[in-house]
């Protein structure tokens, strides 16, 4: 009786995890299907921390992504999702080519220690775009204009195109809805050369269709045409 009662006890505390398991191959099985839709090339990559990891073998929507190091780039496949479909935002600036540094990387949170979400393959730190040809650059430290735009216009008056392009591109990615957080260096003086672009994780995300259309991202250019018409 209490041999059956206490294999009774090791089978219900199976039952969470053999679940647990299920739902997590169910969201890889659905992040990978979604990085097929939209074309994307990439392995199956396992490091330590990262739900579901990836490395990425070619463009994510169009755009390369080149590390300052060479290094694969290395992410969740929440992350490489979000930073597919965001390439219809760049190429839209004429952006082929995007460097960065930190993709994935152990570590806690500048100041705490708490992990930073570059320990789970879900951040990445962007200093620079490359326009169409590779002859303009747009560098987050030299270029982009802080302290610009409200609550309405995000983009505010900058005073040259490459401060224009990296604050567009700033607040069309804010109101994507792909992303769940963008820092620039009008967060805090840590960011004064990068974005940082974090994802969710799939399993927290509700916008899964890769087919879905970015109008909170295009509506920001609506807003930011207003507000300099108006200023006329």
């Amino acid at each position: 009786m209490v041999r059956a009662a206490a294999c009774l006890l090791v089978f219900l505390s199976l039952v969470p995890r053999a679940r647990a398991e299920r739902d997590r191959e169910a969201d890889a099985s659905s992040c990978l299907a979604a990085l097929d839709e939209l074309g994307v090339e990439y392995a199956r990559a396992r490091r330590r921390g990262i739900e579901i990891g990836v490395e990425v073998r070619g463009l994510l929507g169009g755009v390369e992504y080149r590390s300052y190091t060479r290094d694969p780039l290395v992410l969740d496949c929440s992350l490489v999702f979000s930073l597919a479909r965001a390439g219809e935002l760049l190429r839209a600036h004429g952006v082929e080519r995007v460097h960065y540094s930190s993709a994935y990387q152990r570590r806690n949170i500048r100041g705490t220690s708490r992990p930073s979400r570059h320990s789970f393959g879900l951040a990445i730190d962007v200093h620079t775009l490359v326009l169409a040809g590779g002859e303009h650059l747009a560098a987050v430290k030299h270029d982009y204009e802080q302290g610009l735009g409200d609550d309405w216009d995000c983009v505010g008056e900058p005073l040259t195109e490459l401060g224009a392009l990296l604050r567009t591109i700033d607040c069309q990615l804010t109101h994507s809805g792909l992303f769940r957080i963008i820092l620039s260096p009008d967060y805090d003086a840590d960011h004064y050369n990068h974005f940082h672009i974090e994802a969710l994780p799939w399993s927290e995300r509700t916008d899964r269709d890769p087919r879905a259309r970015l109008d909170g991202a295009w509506e920001v250019l609506g807003r930011t045409g207003a507000a300099a018409a108006a200023a006329r």
